[in-house]
Parts: C-alpha cells; structure tokens; sequence
C-alpha cells in the first residue's frame, strides 16, 4: 500500500502543476471576451503611442518569357511577355510589394481606436451583426439538425457496437482504433460507448481490458482531427479559416467545409495503424507482464449486442444512406443535373450571394448534403426501431443536436466580437502583415513552419483544450501569417488539426478524461489521472510524430488537402 506521507514524484508533481495551471484560466466563453477586452486597450494605446506598419500585399514575381533559343517572347506591342517565375520546385515564386499612394509614398497602417465615441457606438451598434455574420455559425448549426438526430435516435451507438462485436480477435484492434477516429462525427458518443465497450471485448476473449479502453480513447481523442466523414467542427474551422484569410486577401475564395476531406480521410487510416502498432506492441505486453489476463465474464458482451430490430434498423439507415448518395451522385454527374458544372450562388432577389463566387456546383452544397446523410438515415433508423413514432419524438431529436452546440453559439457570441474588433481596428492587418514579413525575411522552409505550427498547437492544448476555441484564437494570427509565405489555408488547418488532436489523450484540461478514469478504475482500483496520462503518452507521442510525418509527405506529393484545397497559396487564386 502506497504511503501517503511518501514524497509525489517529480512527473506527477509536474503534471498536477500543469492541471492547476490550465484550470485557472477563464472559459472559453469568458476567454474570448478578455481577449476582446484586450483588443480595445490596444486599440487606444496603440493609437496614441503612434503605432504604425507599412501593409505588403502578396504578389507572384514575373519574368520574361523566353522561346527555346532563349530569347524573349515580344507581344502585339513589342513588349517583352511576362510569365509566372517558378521557384526550385516548380511553383509560382511568391513576392511581398509594400503598398503605396497614388504619389508613391509608401502606405501606414495605423491602429483604429476604440475607446473614442466612433468606436464606442460602432461596438454597440454591431454586437448581433458580429455574431449572426460569423461564416461558421450557419455550418455548424445545419450539420447538427441532422447529425444530432442520427445521435440521438441510436444510429451511431448501434453502427459502432455492430461493429465492434463482429470483427474477428485478431483484427480487434485496429477496427477499434479505427471507429474510434471515425467517431468525431457522433460528438460525445465515442467517449461515452467505445472506451467501456472495448474493454468488455477484450476481457470477454482473454486479452487486457485496459488495452481495449487505451485503444478506444486513443482512437476517440487522439485521432479526433481525423475521419471519413465531414463534421460540424470541419464547417467551424472553414469558416474562421476563411474569416482569417480575408485579412489580408478580401476577395479569397471561401474554404468549403470539406477542406481537409481527404487528409483526413488517410489520416484515419494511418491513425488506425499507429494505435494499433502502439497497443499490440507497447501498451497491451506492459500490461499483460504486470497482471495477467484470462478470459472474463462474457455477460457485458450479451448487453451490449444488437438486438434483431436494431439490425433490422441499421439495415434501412444503410439503404436510406446508399440511395441518398446515389442520389447526389446523380445530381452530380448527369449532364443539366442540378449539381452538374458550375454556379454562382445568388439570393432570393437574384443577386450574388455576398461572400461567395462562382465553382463547382457540388461543392457549394455540401453542408446540405451533410445535414441530409445523417438526417434521412437516422429517421429510417428511427422508424424500424420504434424510436420515432411521434412529430414530437422528431423536433426532440431535432433539438438534441442543437442543444450539443449551445455551448458552441455562447463561444461564438464573444468569439465573433473578438475577431471583428480585431478587424475594426486594424491591429489583425499589422500583426499579419509584421508578422508575415518576418517569417519571409527569415525564408524558413515550409515543413519546418509546419513542424513549429504543430509544436505550437500541442503546447497550447496544456493551456486551451478546446478544438475550435483555439482555432478562433491561433487562426486570425497564423493563417494570414503563412499565406505571406505561400502557405494555403488548408494547410495551416490540417497542421492545427494534428496538434489539437494527439494530446487530447493527455491533457488534464480534457474533461472526457474524467469519464474514461472512471472506466479504467473498474479495471484497476485506485487509478487516478497520472496512471491514466502513463497509460496514454505513447500513444500522444507516436501519433504526433507519425502523423506529423505524414502531413510533410503529404506536402512533399503535392497532392490537394480536400476539395478546392491546395497546398499553396497564390495571390488572386
């Protein structure tokens, strides 16, 4: 028995330091109003301290273009013709043109007070416009009309004990870490199913049920940036994305709420083979050497199968699923379909839609087709297991998805007024512009930004564990930075994604690891955070490093992140 007066050792003491550290800092909600507090001091101090930065806009050098003996190509007029100079690698070489007046004096940006009478009636005047406009407010809202409902009515929660109960022993793991990563699309039902569903697997055949729920939260935390399916978080981080861009490109196309889809995509895989090296080869042989395991009690397993209507269920949610994307696929490939070719979005009155631009029909619609794949096969689902019998068993559903996000609006609210104060006076352009021309200056290789920019987002995780509050922080500031430098977007996004997932696992600032100590105790009495956090660091290691790795392949290929998502940013793309 431990003695309590025995000194605590130094991780511990560290890790107990770190928890007492990250929960004194304010709510997320309370966070985004100081820092808008802050913004409104700076504004004033900035502006009578005389700051001032002289704006660069991102342009694409060009040279002469020359005919195969070498000499220029003269057009119409005689004039040598100009074409986009390439870098080392082929791409279009990314030049910084300070800004000047029609007299060529070079342009200052001065920050714009708000603590003058202009300012004071012009935060009052926009507080519901700063929110209700946010991009991300309206992806997020539609996606979870549809994803709540599939959640509440039992469709996730039946597809990953299905699942997980069918697949053979020696696949166990891997199909577990794999739902796992997958499972961010059904908000909290990961945390609360598929951690004490796979330890009741993995003792029911004679293996460490403490591996099975290691494998499960490392799939569920650590893989949470990864996935098949697009989320409401994906429609969140698009539209700050693109609220950040806009700072210094106003005219930049808006980020689909699919930008990473593919990244994402393999990353679930390469998660699933992550988890599964680390618990096969690390975690589960620790464990068996410290307390052998031998076939349990099978009872738990009984409770948890599916029962015939729920199967009879998943078969109609599948078949709703499959005609539903048959469906888009029609309206997307057949010729003068309604997704076929391109479109301009436009408003009831016929006018363009504010914020958008013309593309490919598809991809303008695809938080709808979002809402529609989850809400049809949740209702059939629904209806063959006797859940929904009633209109109002339908709107609860309806309000349970909402209700998951409202913590998310309250976020939103504050979160909306830091970002267009930050904009109102100007202090985003000069960080940006500053920021950027330093990072240019200092000519550091894109992997190295990527591999600092992950570092970055993990230290952060220790202070702010919340995905999309620190998105709504970091993007404003970094995003604008890297497309100084030729960094897309979608590239610091993909980049955020792996850096805010890998220390989900051990960060005591994420609440759900109350939740998964409280299974691990069942298994291993008197556990407290620190043997869960021992449990889980190779897990939050090898998958940092991996994935990371993958990101830097991924860069090197060329290969796009997701739809209408390069690698690169290029002025007036």
């Amino acid at each position: 028995m431990p003695n309590p007066a025995a000194p605590m050792p130094r991780a511990a003491t560290m890790l107990d330091r770190v928890e007492r550290i990250g929960n004194s800092l304010p709510e997320p909600a309370l966070l985004f109003a100081l820092l808008a507090a802050l913004v409104v001091a700076l504004s004033a101090i900035g502006s009578a301290a005389g700051w001032k930065v002289q704006p660069v806009v991102p342009r694409v050098a060009l040279t002469p273009q020359l005919d195969p003996s070498g000499r220029p190509v003269l057009d119409a007029a005689g004039s040598p013709r100009m074409t986009p100079k390439l870098d080392a690698r082929g791409r279009p070489e990314v030049v910084l043109v300070g800004q000047t007046d029609t007299d060529g004096a070079p342009v200052e940006l001065r920050p714009r007070s708000l603590l003058t009478g202009d300012g004071l009636y012009w935060m009052l005047a926009s507080m519901v416009r700063n929110f209700t406009g946010l991009p991300a407010l309206g992806l997020v809202f539609v996606s979870m009309l549809g994803i709540g409902l599939a959640e509440k009515f039992g469709l996730f929660s039946a597809l990953m004990r299905g699942l997980a109960l069918m697949t053979p022993r020696r696949l166990l793991t891997p199909m577990i870490v794999c739902i796992g990563a997958n499972a961010s699309v059904a908000s909290d039902a990961g945390y609360v199913i598929l951690p004490p569903l796979a330890a009741a697997l993995y003792l029911a055949v004679g293996r460490s049920p403490i591996a099975g729920l290691a494998a499960a939260f490392a799939g569920v935390a650590g893989g949470f940036g990864a996935g098949v399916f697009p989320t409401a978080a994906d429609g969140f981080l698009a539209g700050v994305a693109t609220q950040a861009a806009h700072i210094i490109d106003p005219v930049h196309r808006p980020v689909d709420a699919t930008h990473n889809i593919y990244f994402k995509s393999v990353s679930a895989l390469v998660i699933t083979l992550a988890g599964w090296f680390v618990t096969d080869r690390i975690v589960e042989p620790r464990l068996q050497r410290q307390t052998p395991v031998h076939a349990g009690d099978t009872s738990v397993i009984a409770d948890l199968a599916l029962k015939p209507i729920e199967k009879r269920g998943l078969l109609a949610a599948g078949a709703v699923a499959a005609v539903v994307l048959a469906a888009f696929a029609c309206a997307m490939l057949i010729p003068s379909a309604p997704l076929h070719g391109t479109g301009q979005p436009t408003l009831a009155s016929g006018a363009p839609a504010p914020g958008e631009r013309a593309g490919e029909r598809w991809s303008q619609v695809i938080v709808p087709m979002i809402f529609l794949t989850f809400l049809l096969p949740g209702m059939a689902f629904g209806l063959v297991t006797g859940v929904l019998r009633r209109q109002a068993d339908f709107i609860e559903a309806i309000y349970h998805g909402i209700r998951t996000i409202v913590p998310v609006l309250a976020i939103a609210f504050f979160m909306g007024q830091f970002v267009n104060y930050f904009q109102y006076t100007g202090l985003d352009r000069m960080l940006a512009y500053a920021g950027g021309s330093l990072l240019v200056r200092a000519d550091l290789p894109v992997p190295l930004l990527i591999l600092l920019f992950v570092l970055l987002v993990v230290l952060g995780d220790f202070a702010m564990s919340g995905m999309l509050s620190k998105f709504g922080v970091l993007a404003p500031i970094f995003i604008p930075m890297f497309m100084m430098v030729g960094m897309s977007p979608e590239l610091t996004t993909a980049a955020y994604r792996i850096g805010d997932s890998v220390v989900n696992i051990i960060t005591p600032l994420n609440s759900y690891l109350l939740i998964i100590l409280v299974a691990l105790q069942k298994y291993k009495p008197g556990a407290g955070l620190g043997s869960l956090i021992s449990l889980m660091l190779p897990y939050s290691l090898v998958f940092g490093l991996v994935w990371t790795g993958f990101l830097l392949a991924w860069y090197a290929s060329g290969l796009p992140l997701g739809t209408d998502a390069p690698l690169h940013y290029v002025p007036g793309t």
